[in-house]
């Protein structure tokens, strides 16, 4: 029993180290390619490690291209995503955990449901609005999509964790004299912080990679993302595989560090609403 229990073990191991591997090669990859030489990149056999070390794929990036205005673009899109789904989800969330309207059920499968509506399905009406009402190149009209299409799910993960905290911290709370908005950001919301913060990293994450909506409703290097910028300049310059790989780990690298930090607070987000009672 216990030599079958170690080789179970074993075999879990190996196919964890397996698939971690297999998953992490490409980013490993692009890494390496950022700082080869554009002539190493092409020479056979390719090199796992690079025999020249280069910086001028990361300089030639940030300075010789529009990347740094990319950068701030993104930045903005994704604060401003988050502010006004954490806001307004919260208040929802928070409604439909504490108080009981007719609907109440149909509305959250609603909410479910416009989850399955391909996103492709709303770029042709929404490019045909926003052309009529002259909001192209728009980063508030980008900023209201980005939200509209976040918000049910953090309705529904909030919802959860709103449901996880007693019902006693109101009503003490509303003994003392606060209202229900007190109730919520001073009582509620503090205590549902890896709700928030799980949310806000799942956000942040979506709004970050996109690309389909930026790159249809932003046509100005001005106005565009991250990867909707470094998906036109590559369409404009050609493909120069050292520079793209360099503008791709500028663009994964405060991702991969936000995960690194938040990651306790995203699984303790994404599961206490499941657990606690």
């Amino acid at each position: 029993m216990r030599k079958r229990s170690a080789l179970h073990r074993f075999v879990t191991i190996l196919i964890v180290i397996a698939t971690s591997l297999l998953i992490l090669f490409p980013l490993y990859w692009m890494l390496t390619t950022s700082f080869k030489p554009e002539a190493e990149i092409f020479r056979p056999p390719p090199t796992l490690l690079p025999e020249t070390f280069v910086f001028e794929n990361y300089e030639f990036a940030w300075t010789q291209t529009q990347i740094p205005v990319y950068f701030v673009n993104s930045i903005i899109y994704v604060l401003g995503t988050l502010v006004v789904v954490l806001f307004c989800g919260s208040l929802a969330a928070y409604g439909m955990s504490r108080f009981k309207f007719r609907c109440k059920p149909a509305f959250l499968l609603i909410l479910l449901l416009t989850q399955v509506m391909p996103m492709t399905t709303l770029i042709v009406p929404l490019f045909v609005t926003f052309g009529n009402f002259g909001l192209i190149n728009n980063r508030l009209a980008l900023i209201a999509v980005y939200a509209a299409i976040q918000m049910p799910i953090a309705i529904w993960l909030l919802l959860a964790y709103f449901n996880s905290v007693p019902k006693e911290i109101d009503e003490a709370a509303r003994i003392d004299g606060c209202s229900n908005l007190q109730v919520l950001y001073k009582m509620v919301l503090p205590l549902a912080k890896p709700g928030l913060m799980a949310v806000g990293l799942s956000i942040s994450i979506w709004v970050w990679q996109e690309l389909m909506l930026a790159m249809t409703f932003t046509t100005v290097d001005a106005m565009r993302p991250l990867m909707a910028g470094v998906s036109a300049a590559i369409a404009r310059a050609g493909v120069r595989w050292g520079q793209m790989n360099a503008a791709g780990m500028i663009s994964v690298v405060p991702i991969i560090i936000a995960y690194i930090f938040l990651q306790r607070n995203l699984v303790a987000g994404l599961t206490g609403g499941a657990v606690k009672e």
